[in-house]
C-alpha cells in the first residue's frame, strides 16, 4: 500500500582520500621495552636482595644482560629478525618501485638477519682464538675484537650502502643506527676490556656493559624505521596500501 511517504539512502560518507598510517604508538612501546629490559638487568639484584636475584640466581641471570640465553638475548634477537624482515619488504617494494637502489636493502637485510644469528649463537666470542693466533696481550681479555673489527668493518661497508642510495630521514636513521650499533658492540666492549685489565668489576664496568647492550638495541630500532620511513602505508575504507617512497603529507592515524 502506498503511504506517499519518500524512503530516502543514508549515505555513509567515506574517506576522499587514502590516510597515511604511522607506526608511532608501536615504535613507542618497543623502544620501551628495550629500556625497561636494561634498567631491570640493573635494577633486580640491586634492590632485591635474594638469592634468586643476586650472584647467579636464576631470576638474576633470566634478566641479566651479560648472560646469553635469557630474556634480554631474545629481545635483541627479535629486533635484528625485525629489521631484517623489513629491510628485505623494503627491497622487495623498492625492485617494484623500480628503486635502482633495491639491492642494497636486500644486502642489508642479509647482513642483519647473520647478526642475528651471531647474538643467538654467539659467534663473534668463537673469534677468541683467532685473535690468540694473532696477538698476545698481557691482561686485556678481549681477543675476539681484534678479528671482530675486520668484520664491524664489513658490516659497516655492507650498511653503509643502504644509507648512501637512501635520503632524507631514513638516511640519518640508517647512518645513526649504524653508529650505535658498531659503536656499542666494539666501542663499549673495548673500554670493558680495559676496564677488566685494570681489575674494575665494579659499578663503571656494569654501567658500560649496559650501554651496550642499550646502545646496540637502539641501533637495530633505527634501522627497522629507516625502513619503515621508506614506505608510505594508507588506509582507506577500511584497506591497507603499501609502496616505496613517501607520498603526500596525511593527516597521522595510529
Amino acid at each position: 500500500m502506498e503511504t506517499g511517504v519518500e524512503r530516502t539512502e543514508v549515505v555513509r560518507p567515506t574517506d576522499a582520500r587514502p590516510r597515511a598510517v604511522r607506526l608511532r604508538t608501536l615504535a613507542w612501546w618497543m623502544l620501551g621495552v628495550t629500556v625497561l629490559l636494561n634498567v631491570l638487568s640493573m635494577a633486580i639484584p640491586a634492590l632485591i636482595d635474594h638469592p634468586l636475584t643476586t650472584e647467579r640466581g636464576e631470576i638474576r641471570v633470566y634478566f641479566d644482560v651479560f648472560s646469553e640465553g635469557n630474556l634480554p638475548t631474545w629481545w635483541s634477537v627479535a629486533l635484528l629478525v625485525l629489521a631484517a624482515v623489513s629491510h628485505a619488504a623494503a627491497g622487495a617494494l623498492a625492485v617494484a618501485s623500480r628503486f635502482r637502489g633495491a639491492w642494497a636493502w636486500f644486502v642489508s637485510a642479509a647482513v642483519l638477519g647473520a647478526l642475528s644469528l651471531d647474538d643467538h649463537t654467539s659467534l663473534h666470542e668463537r673469534l677468541e682464538r683467532i685473535g690468540r693466533d694473532w696477538v698476545s696481550f698481557e691482561r686485556f681479555p678481549g681477543y675476539w675484537l681484534v678479528p671482530g673489527i675486520i668484520v664491524a668493518a664489513v658490516v659497516a661497508v655492507a650498511l653503509g650502502l643502504l644509507a648512501w642510495r637512501l635520503t632524507g630521514v631514513p638516511r640519518w636513521c640508517m647512518i645513526a643506527g649504524l653508529v650505535l650499533l658498531l659503536g656499542s658492540a666494539i666501542g663499549m666492549e673495548l673500554v670493558q676490556g680495559l676496564l677488566v685489565a685494570r681489575d674494575e668489576s665494579g659499578p663503571i664496568y656494569v654501567l658500560v656493559m649496559h650501554v651496550e647492550e642499550l646502545g646496540e638495541n637502539l641501533g637495530v630500532l633505527l634501522m627497522i624505521a629507516a625502513a619503515v620511513r621508506s614506505v608510505t602505508i594508507t588506509s582507506h575504507d577500511g584497506r591497507f596500501g603499501i609502496a616505496y617512497g613517501r607520498g603526500p603529507a596525511e593527516p597521522d592515524t595510529h
